[in-house]
């Protein structure tokens, strides 16, 4: 299982100094101890995982390794984050600990009767049969232990009496491994570690107790509110680390079973190993010292830090690639597992190098930077791992190092524009002997095996090779740094109980031009740059001789694209011209929008390259990020159908981002933002305009309803009403500019009754009263749309009056039933919600849900939505998701009615509240929820709103 070892508390300085002196004797002492009891700790599971690994089969190892996931996320949720918030708390802790001690003994308490009646279906669900039952309501008698030892651990780390801290886990660690061991070796299997658990957890409790005085419960509301405000959002990050870490056990579980559970288990656990001894130790290590920074010196430690974490860590994991065969030492059954722990130890050295930004990120303050790495990565995991979990352990592995690499990208990015004095070419010269003593430790261990057949697999080849390995990456090491400067002081080791710990030492800053990257000469340049483009003219016309319309087409693609990329504004008008075509680009090719919608996200991480100084502060983004948190939540704990789930939490997420990056480009839009919010609002007004062409050209050619590029008529009249207030952002300075304008807002009404869409129709009409009241168009105005609209309708039915008839009379067929039907879907998404009313029934859970939910007499309910877009939320997400849903809609709209107070921006702020209007009215007949419309409003509203506070520094 996982242990979590706290970090360093940070000391409160008495004034911030922008200098490297050496860390404080009891930061670099905390830091140590920790150090130690993070290699105890890690030392003994390892020694327990071995002896699982040899003893049990791949089943049982599954089944004990879903128990340890369970344990460490009841184990995060004991306290609701109360004892850490200990170490931060301002007054009397002594009387604080007794109310956190009362939390955690009542949480935990309610956790282990939750589990109790939940784990025979939690283990069907996941495949574990009786044995998961058994061991899930054993491993979870732990955590009123654990619950109760935590705030005796978080006073004393508040003391910062680390000693004191550590030794009881030490002991706890190894108690538990010995009861585990003979348990095991008297043949109780997976229950083993039930047995060891439980004793290591009242160890260390009856520890605590005896190195400091226990603690009574009490209760103190006020400390309750102060305690529970602080520590629910550690409680919340805890459980992102966690989701992140098992996310991948549970699909692994759900889709492949416990045996290729057992398998990809012990690749991670090998995999994971050196990141936990390394990369945590070092991080915990140089967190303190980094608090105590400022300015540029911050990013010149974190170049050091990085210079002696990987000059460690990149061995360990190259030799963990060279040596992984060796794995079917343990048995031939792990063979399975040999590429996954390949795939798995690359991620681990990413995450690796991610560990140390984010302890920098952490050290400056940056904690919701972290927070929002951490939910990218999860999002990333869960979408790749829902698309490829099926295709077995290797391919999650693989899915686990994409999503690493990814978000170590991100944090790229964020670093840069969150550390001063950033300088990544200093930090890959300090790297590059690494990497090429770590390439030829690679070359000497492979080439080793391959002389060496039978060293491959056997004991003696392991030690050899590892030898071997080893030898190489340290004498290529020391003769690449032969006769270099050398950038650090001597640095003494710090002296604790059986460890020497180098303190980090930050070198003089080097005001001369010495240790600049080499640049690179004018004319290499231009040389490299004319011959990349004579290479390309060359393939062109290669390709040009034997498909010459392909290739044209093809350069066209690319120098669309291109263009896109380098301008985020032409990205973002393309995507929303080509929504209201989702259904017609996905008959050309099914992820024709994905695409769309990607080339918009790397078009603005180009932007963020450039410019990193993005405009995301607001309470509105804030609510998206909620309302994602609430759908991944939903998801994982309640989700009913993994592939629609799955497909609806892309979608979400998808919107989200959507939204996020609408709202930066809006606001720094090129070059005018306000200029470029109306080229958005156009654009979309245009492309809907377009596509109700289209759908009344079919309308009147085959009768029925309108839907055209959209499948479903109501989807198709959600656009069109959502685009028609946005033509009022466009200056009537000519008849012909009046004109085309009625023009297109004749046919965005005319389409929308076609679609015969009742609820888009009341929207409409309420448009119309709101943008009376709100003096954006004035009655006349209305009038006389009104009456075109009507003589166009009027012309049609003299035109083709049997196909109107006809339609009207297949409408009024099912009006009927259609109203009971709502009624009964309302229903069911109201029963839904009473029944799981914090989370839902998780993305899609509607449809996955709703022969449980079907009235009485009712055979089969055909609707897989409710048709009420609030009631669908609530239904799927619960109270939680609807809660920041409709915050999303409320700061939207707040927003706008915030920016009609300039006057420039009171024309596409009028727009925007008139859309609201619309669709807000619309969303009480319709579930339109995952469609663009919703989400667009929310970012013209946020990005339009005025004077924003900016952020304290």
């Amino acid at each position: 299982m996982t242990m979590v070892v706290p970090e360093v508390a940070r000391a409160p300085l008495a004034a911030a100094r922008a200098t490297s002196d050496p860390q404080p004797p009891e930061a670099v002492s905390g830091a140590a101890w920790l150090a130690i009891g993070a290699v105890a700790s890690k030392g003994a599971q390892t020694l327990v995982l071995l002896v699982f690994a040899a003893v049990l089969s791949p089943d049982a190892f599954g089944v004990i390794s879903l128990g340890a996931v369970l344990l460490n996320v009841t184990t995060v949720l004991a306290d609701l984050g109360t004892s850490t918030a200990l170490v931060h708390f301002r007054g009397d802790a002594e009387r604080a600990a007794r109310t956190a001690l009362t939390i955690a003994l009542t949480v935990g308490c309610v956790l282990v009767l939750l589990v109790w009646l939940a784990a025979p279906g939690f283990a069907d669900a996941l495949q574990a049969g009786d044995l998961g039952t058994g061991v899930f309501r054993g491993i979870v008698l732990c955590v009123p232990f654990a619950a109760v030892a935590g705030v005796s651990g978080e006073l004393l780390r508040r003391a910062l009496d680390f000693r004191r801290r550590v030794l009881p886990d030490i002991a706890g660690n190894v108690v538990g491994a010995a009861v585990t061991i003979g348990a095991l070796a008297v043949g109780e299997g997976a229950f083993s570690l039930v047995y060891g658990q439980v004793v290591q957890a009242i160890v260390v409790l009856l520890l605590f107790w005896a190195v400091r005085r226990p603690v009574r419960p009490g209760w103190s509301r006020a400390d309750a509110t102060t305690l529970v405000g602080y520590g629910a959002g550690l409680a919340g990050s805890g459980l992102l680390t966690l989701l992140m870490l098992n996310v991948d056990y549970v699909l692994v579980a759900n889709r492949l079973g416990v045996h290729d559970l057992g398998a990809y288990s012990m690749a991670f656990r090998v995999a994971y190993m050196p990141y936990l001894l390394i990369a945590m130790v070092v991080g915990g290590a140089v967190f303190a010292h980094l608090c105590r920074l400022r300015g540029t010196a911050v990013w010149r430690a974190t170049v050091d830090a990085a210079r002696v974490l990987h000059a460690f860590v990149v061995p360990a994991y190259v030799g963990v690639i060279v040596l992984a065969p060796q794995l079917q030492l343990l048995g031939e059954r792990w063979a399975a597992a040999v590429p996954a722990l390949r795939w798995l130890a690359a991620y681990g050295l990413a995450l690796s190098a991610l560990e140390l930004l984010l302890v920098a990120l952490k050290a400056v303050g940056r904690t919701s930077d972290v927070l929002g790495l951490g939910a990218l990565h999860v999002g990333m995991l869960l979408v790749l791992l829902g698309i490829y979990v099926d295709s077995g352990v290797t391919a999650v592995a693989v899915v686990q190092f994409a999503a690493g690499v990814a978000t170590l990208a991100a944090a790229v990015v964020v670093t840069t524009s969150r550390l001063p004095g950033t300088e990544w070419g200093s930090l890959l010269r300090r790297l590059a002997p690494v990497a090429a003593a770590a390439a030829a430790m690679a070359a000497a261990g492979l080439a080793l095996q391959r002389v060496l057949p039978w060293a491959q697999v056997s004991a003696p080849g392991l030690v050899l090779v590892a030898l071997f390995s080893a030898a190489t990456y340290a004498s290529t090491l020391f003769l690449l740094e032969r006769g270099r400067r050398p950038q650090t002081a001597q640095v003494r080791p710090l002296r604790v109980p059986s460890v020497h710990l180098p303190s980090v030492h930050v070198p003089e800053v080097r005001r001369s031009g010495r240790g600049r990257a080499p640049r690179i000469p004018g004319d290499a340049r231009r040389v490299a740059v004319y011959g990349a483009v004579a290479v390309a003219c060359a393939g062109a016309g290669a390709l040009a001789v034997g498909s010459p319309y392909a290739t044209l087409l093809g350069l066209v693609a690319v120098a669309a694209v291109g263009a896109a990329i380098l301008r985020v504004e032409w990205a973002a008008m393309a995507y929303v011209a080509a929504e209201p075509f989702g259904d017609l680009l996905r008959d050309v090719h099914p992820d024709a929008i994905k695409v769309m919608g990607a080339l918009l996200f790397v078009s603005w991480l180009v932007r963020v390259v450039q410019d990193p100084r993005l405009s995301l502060s607001h309470h509105g983004l804030h609510a998206v990020g909620a309302l994602v948190l609430a759908v991944l939540a939903s998801f994982v704990l309640h989700g009913a159908d993994l592939a629609v789930g799955l497909d609806h939490t892309v979608t979400y997420a998808s919107y989200a981002l959507v939204v996020v990056v609408l709202v930066d480009t809006i606001r720094r839009g090129r070059p005018d933002p306000l200029a470029f919010g109306r080229c958005l609002a156009v654009a979309f007004a245009l492309s809907c305009t377009a596509a109700g062409v289209i759908a009344s050209v079919g309308f009147l050619a085959h009768g029925g309803r309108a839907g055209g590029p959209l499948s479903d008529p109501n989807d198709l009249a959600f656009f069109m009403i959502a685009a028609l207030p946005m033509l009022l952002v466009v200056r009537r300075r000519s008849v012909a500019t009046t004109v085309l304008l009625m023009g297109c807002a004749a046919v965005l009404v005319v389409t929308t009754f076609a679609t015969f869409s009742r609820g888009a129709l009341l929207g409409l009409a309420v448009m119309a009263v709101v943008a009376v009241l709100l003096g954006a168009v004035r009655l006349t105005t209305a009038v006389s749309l009104g009456v075109v609209a009507a003589v166009v309708l009027g012309a049609l039915w003299l035109t083709h009056g049997d196909v109107v008839s006809r339609s009207l009379e297949e409408k009024d067929h099912i009006a009927a039933a259609n109203v009971d039907t709502r009624l009964t879907t309302a229903t069911m998404a109201a029963e839904m919600t009473v029944a799981s009313p914090l989370v839902g029934q998780g993305p899609g859970g509607f449809a996955a849900s709703r022969a449980e939910f079907a009235p009485a007499g009712t055979s089969h309910v055909d609707q897989t939505v409710a048709h009420q877009m609030y009631l669908d939320v609530s239904s799927e997400l619960g109270l939680l998701g609807l809660g920041a849903f409709l915050a999303i809609l409320a700061y939207g709209v707040r927003g706008a009615l915030r920016a009609r107070t300039a006057p420039e921006r009171r024309p596409l702020a009028n727009a925007t509240l008139i859309a609201f209007a619309g669709v807000l009215v619309a969303a009480c007949f319709l579930s339109e929820q995952l469609y663009l419309p919703v989400w667009l409003l929310v970012a013209l509203g946020i990005a339009l709103e005025p004077a924003l506070r900016p952020r304290r520094t």
